[in-house]
């Protein structure tokens, strides 16, 4: 079945197949068999009619409908074979309704094939290596986070002031607003999520006062049925309290961690703050290297696989809101975002995942860089320290799977890909930070605990 193949824009190729007449005629022998054996036709067994009295009972035309059938899908797949091109996704077909059986039937299949990526020349590409010095007054930053989660709250018998915690009871009340009771709520002054209005209402107050203040709902505020409206915050004050923070002594850096001084517990953190930045100057330095790869790079990509990628976006931050109790619609109004600008957001980080994964596939290639067995037992290895104990054999279970050591293999080469590109832009400079206990990619994330996984439902 003689084929040729016409590469399109897009990645995607048109199939020009043709079926000679000798493969039609024996397939509409082959048709009439089937068709015979659907209709009843008197004094005969399903099947054994001859070819006339099928024609007469079925129509041609039903019997060309049942050649077509029979006869594209094998062509197509023959074709397949013929050109080499390897399909990503159905094919658009297109069919002349009903073949002559004299002359060759010719059909086009138009298919999304796999993207391809010609790489660019990074040679112009020139990182500099550097992590910004920890400085004192980030550590004491650190220290005063400590000392605020070690906090008390104490009363006092004073007017509210910026930063006091005052216990309330509030009640809103406005037009189409169902009247409820007040609601008790320890607020912050100065910082909280009430209305632009309420540290000025509370401000001065002290415990037994009633204070109220008018407000217009903002159109993004998680409560539809407040969004917008004009409404009045009666407010009873029946506390403040001020927070106490805890001595910065010894005994306070004992009672927060394993530190025996508070001597110790800085430089303990400074160390980490450290380690931190190290860890995301590694991470931007990689960055930058990948995007200049891509930016430099030419691809080409079927809008199908785009789609894909877009809907495992959406599917992601869909399954993170849903974990966090927050509703999609919810987390829209909150940014000021539609949903058609979420789904362009989805579709841009989806479009750069797909350029990020073509770049150092083909770099792996380009520089031989190969999976080896042990490197992937350690990155097993590696993405079960994620997990509880109990769970860590079945995710390297899951892991060793023929689908899921795919993944694993492209993590490492991916990974080894980085360090090379990374030592080629900045002259060979050592890395900042080891990535090893970075969180896994969300590729292997799914295969240590695919969804039909019992023992994931369980966990």
């Amino acid at each position: 079945m003689p084929a040729t193949a016409e590469k399109l824009e897009g990645s995607r190729v048109r199939l020009a197949v043709e079926v000679p007449p000798e493969d039609l005629q024996k397939e509409y022998g082959r048709a009439i068999q089937r068709v015979g054996r659907r209709v009843k036709i008197p004094g005969f067994r399903p099947g054994k009619a001859p070819r006339r009295l099928v024609e007469n009972a079925a129509g041609v035309g039903t019997v060309m409908q049942d050649l077509l059938e029979a006869v594209v899908p094998r062509a197509y797949t023959s074709a397949l074979d013929e050109t080499g091109v390897t399909p990503i996704d159905q094919p658009e077909l297109d069919v002349p309704e009903l073949p002559s059986l004299d002359a060759p039937f010719l059909f086009s299949a138009e298919v999304a094939i796999a993207p391809t990526v010609e790489l660019g020349d990074v040679d112009d590409v020139s990182l500099e290596v550097a992590v910004d010095d920890v400085t004192e007054d980030e550590v004491e930053a650190e220290i005063e986070q400590l000392r605020t989660t070690q906090a008390s709250w104490e009363p006092v018998e004073r007017p509210a002031v910026a930063e006091d915690m005052v216990q309330t009871r509030i009640r809103i009340v406005g037009d189409g607003i169902e009247p409820e009771d007040p609601q008790a709520y320890n607020v912050l002054v100065g910082n909280n999520g009430f209305p632009v209005g309420f540290d000025g209402a509370v401000t001065g107050a002290v415990a037994g006062d009633q204070v109220s203040y008018n407000a217009q709902i903002p159109p993004n505020d998680p409560n539809e049925a407040l969004r917008g409206k004009d409404v009045t915050f009666e407010i009873q004050i029946d506390g403040v309290s001020e927070q106490q923070l805890p001595d910065l002594d010894d005994e306070f850096a004992r009672s927060v961690g394993p530190f025996e001084t508070l001597e110790g517990m800085r430089e303990r953190i400074s160390g980490a703050l450290s380690e931190r930045k190290a860890h995301e100057a590694q991470h931007e330095l990689e960055e930058q290297a990948v995007q200049a790869l891509i930016q430099r790079a030419t691809f080409e990509v079927a809008d199908v696989l785009v789609d894909r990628e877009s809907e495992g976006v959406i599917r992601e931050r869909t399954d993170l809101l849903v974990r966090r109790g927050v509703p999609v619609d919810t987390y829209l109004a909150m940014r000021e975002q539609t949903r058609d600008e979420w789904e362009e957001e989805a579709r841009t980080e989806a479009l750069n995942r797909i350029h990020r994964s073509l770049v150092l596939n083909a770099y792996a290639d380009a520089h031989d860089i190969t999976a080896e067995a042990e490197e992937m037992r350690a990155e097993i290895d590696r993405v079960a320290e994620y997990y509880p104990q109990e769970r860590r054999n079945i995710i390297r279970t899951n892991l060793m799977r023929d689908e899921a050591g795919q993944h694993v293999a492209s993590s490492v080469r991916s990974r080894k890909a980085i360090r090379a590109l990374v030592a080629a832009v900045t002259d060979g400079a050592a890395p900042l930070h080891d990535h090893h206990h970075s969180e896994p990619p969300p590729e292997l994330a799914a295969a240590a605990e695919p969804e039909d996984d019992p023992e994931a439902e369980q966990a």
